[in-house]
């Protein structure tokens, strides 16, 4: 939880929204270095244009107190998990997974002032918008506004706390999201960016991502959507003697009237073999917000990693700030991105 200074907030003449734009879903993520110091938080902002303020609240994961992997309270039914009733075995039907602490209310709450302005970064003249948080210690950030028909995109420069951000406004309310046929059926391209933390290493990832694949869930549970993955960079840390190189993707709402989803990942052969068992080791956990434009179309999400190691070996932590959208900007996807699940 964030200690609020007692100190009166600063002065803030009345401002502009970012983009004309007052509801944000947000990641941020501190990604850097061997040291288990990494953190990563996800959450919203809203902006008030008449007083020239903006509030926060978010959700926090950090190395130094690990979260645990717990059920998202989705499990998949046999039609869309049909495991080893489906020839070949198929999806398993295990119960989806997520990081503790997201099933709940976001934790944080902050409240700031921010400043619109044009200025010159890296040879571009661009909109900007700095926030300043009324926090104990200094906490500042500053992001390019980047405006298109129905939504805007914020691009991270700086933070005084994080290394790495990703965001997108509009004007529909944050109660809003969309279901999971919305999500199958979405036809523009959705492109992944990513920026990435294991094994003391920060790396950079593009790469598309193809929700037409994936089957969304029947009876109580079409909030759902699985697929599995014929062939995947698997490998490490497989059952002996398995040649299963397949990857089991699950998909699922957590918050009923707001955007929350979760996105679980994992390789086959790193489970028993037995087509009806789960896999329990270090899975790829990623909370999710929707992105959705003014009309309150589907555009894809912001998100975090926050995988844990159950061994408690620190090294092997997978933390991750990303955003899946179609909205055009950014770093253009190259590849698929690798899974890597152990």
């Amino acid at each position: 939880m964030l200690a609020l200074a007692a100190v009166a907030p600063v002065e803030a003449a009345p401002a502009d929204l970012p983009g004309q734009k007052s509801n944000f879903v947000v990641s941020t993520g501190y990604l850097k270095g061997a040291s288990p110091r990494n953190w990563v938080r996800l959450g919203w902002y809203r902006f008030d244009a008449a007083s020239g303020t903006v509030s926060a609240r978010t959700y926090f994961w950090n190395q130094r107190k690990p979260a645990k992997r717990v059920p998202s309270g989705t499990t998949p039914g046999a039609d869309c998990a049909p495991g080893e009733k489906a020839t070949p075995p198929g999806v398993r039907r295990c119960p989806v997974m997520t990081v503790e602490g997201f099933r709940d209310t976001a934790s944080e709450r902050r409240a700031g002032v921010y400043r619109l302005a044009t200025e010159q970064i890296d040879g571009e003249q661009v909109p900007t918008v700095l926030i300043k948080w009324n926090t104990a210690t200094p906490w500042s950030e500053k992001w390019k506004v980047r405006t298109q028909p129905g939504i805007t995109r914020l691009e991270f420069v700086y933070s005084t706390k994080a290394t790495s951000g990703y965001g997108y406004g509009s004007n529909a309310p944050l109660t809003e999201r969309r279901g999971a046929k919305t999500i199958r059926d979405h036809k523009q391209r959705i492109n992944l960016e990513m920026d990435s933390w294991a094994h003391g290493k920060f790396e950079r990832k593009t790469g598309p991502f193809h929700p037409r694949p994936f089957h969304v869930c029947g009876g109580r549970a079409t909030y759902c959507m699985t697929y599995l993955q014929p062939s995947g960079p698997c490998g490490k840390g497989c059952q002996q003697g398995t040649t299963d190189t397949s990857v089991q993707y699950y998909l699922t709402r957590i918050g009923v009237h707001d955007r929350r989803d979760t996105y679980w990942h994992w390789c086959t052969c790193l489970a028993p073999t037995d087509p009806s068992a789960c896999y329990r080791g270090n899975s790829h956990v990623k909370p999710m917000l929707q992105v959705l434009d003014d009309s309150g179309g589907f555009r894809g999400w912001v998100g975090v990693e926050a995988s844990f190691s159950p061994a408690g070996k620190r090294n092997d932590d997978m933390l991750a700030v990303f955003s899946m959208t179609d909205v055009a900007g950014g770093r253009a996807a190259t590849a698929p991105i690798a899974v890597a699940a152990r």
